[in-house]
């Protein structure tokens, strides 16, 4: 079968995990017998319009982003390339993942004309929200396992005068003209656009490959050349404040009174590190430690050299991939009670869930690991085990195939 993967960016350039997800399924897809093209686009003007490497197109996109929520709608010009790329690959289906800022919406009309076998993966909450899903009515509805029915007052309210309000009405024609089936990676995701609108058929979690173990030397080597010693508390993501990034300092400020040599490595944007920094006591400050964005090989090593991972969220976050690869790695997991994460991890057994904006109660839950080698190793192994069996890149490849069939 040929299959046409569309995202709007790829690695090795993108941060965001839906990236990451696509490169290995469309390994995976590739490993079982099928014939994979992956489509993406690239914002440098110095490249060509359309540059073709082995399994991949990146066509060029570039345009002011606060046009976003119009544009993702269509556009001329890049259907007009999809439309070329399709009738020369003749693919039998399409699998599309995030096209909400340059491939556009209009991809999933132009694949129509050439298979009826189309599917969305909804990595996020965009076909509904203009932005992250957030606020205190999110967290209490969240936190009374309520779902949140968005008002179109807080879509305004979240973007300004980038609203366009007939963009989710646009967005479901399409859906609905296309015959695209949509599919959500955690129930969380589908529950909430199926209120808002958007019909969902499956939930499939995400998978991930088995990491196989570094040896001592290379953990050693990293720690060294990152200046991390003590017991090590690891936050790997965009460095911003839903993301949990002040509650994380904030608990960390209460964990070092208990643990005074733990250290709190931050693996993301070091530019957006400092401004949270300037918030937080001097002793804080010299434990903790920014890398910046780590390649693959090195992120894997970051999981290895910590002794709990943590998820500290406060928005709808789906299904952060940061869970499944501490669970890979043999590392407990304190993950925010918000989105995705309590259906990867099992509090009490796989590490604890929490919500971050309990300040006192979150950083309880990471000293009992830091003070706990042995709950934390068992919790650790109960992850790697869950990971294997729930998680894997094969299940989550095998119930896409099977959707194509």
């Amino acid at each position: 079968m040929k299959i046409c993967l569309l995202n709007d960016d790829s690695l090795p350039s993108a941060r965001g995990g839906a990236a990451v997800i696509v490169d290995l399924l469309a390994k995976k897809y590739k490993e079982k017998g099928h014939e994979v093209t992956l489509i993406t686009t690239h914002q440098d003007k110095e490249k060509d319009v359309v540059e073709k490497t082995e399994n991949k197109i990146s066509i060029y996109s570039n345009y002011p982003l606060k046009k976003r929520h119009k544009h993702c709608l269509g556009d001329p010009k890049m259907s007009e390339v999809l439309h070329e790329i399709f009738e020369e690959l003749k693919p039998d289906a399409v699998h599309a993942h995030n096209i909400h800022t340059h491939l556009t919406y209009d991809a999933l009309r132009v694949a129509k004309k050439y298979t009826d076998k189309i599917i969305m993966t909804a990595h996020d909450t965009f076909l509904v929200s203009f932005a992250r899903v957030n606020g205190k009515r999110y967290q209490r509805l969240a936190s009374n396992k309520k779902v949140m029915k968005m008002r179109p007052w807080e879509h305004l309210f979240a973007v300004g005068r980038k609203y366009y309000p007939s963009r989710n009405r646009t967005i479901r024609k399409i859906l609905k003209e296309s015959g695209t089936r949509v599919i959500a990676i955690s129930n969380a995701v589908a529950d909430f656009l199926k209120v808002n609108g958007v019909e969902v058929i499956k939930t499939i979690p995400n998978g991930i490959e088995s990491w196989n173990a570094p040896s001592e030397a290379e953990i050693e080597d990293f720690k060294n050349k990152n200046s991390v010693t003590g017991p090590v508390v690891l936050f790997t993501g965009r460095v911003r404040k839903d993301k949990g990034i002040d509650a994380f300092l904030s608990a960390a400020e209460i964990v070092m009174k208990d643990v005074p040599t733990a250290k709190f490595v931050i693996n993301g944007e070091q530019e957006n590190v400092e401004p949270h920094l300037s918030k937080i006591s001097p002793d804080l400050k010299q434990a903790v430690i920014s890398t910046g964005w780590l390649d693959r090989d090195q992120a894997r090593l970051s999981y290895f050299a910590s002794n709990v991972v943590t998820v500290p969220s406060l928005y709808l976050d789906n299904f952060p991939t940061v869970n499944l690869e501490a669970m890979n790695a043999g590392k407990p997991v304190v993950g925010t009670c918000f989105g995705g994460t309590p259906e990867i991890v099992v509090s009490g057994e796989t590490g604890f869930i929490v919500n971050p904006r309990n300040t006192l109660g979150y950083a309880q839950a990471l000293v009992k690991l830091l003070n706990n080698p042995d709950l934390a190793g068992e919790m650790g192994r109960k992850g790697n085990k869950r990971v294997k069996m729930e998680f894997s890149l094969e299940k989550q490849a095998d119930a896409y195939l099977g959707l194509f069939r």
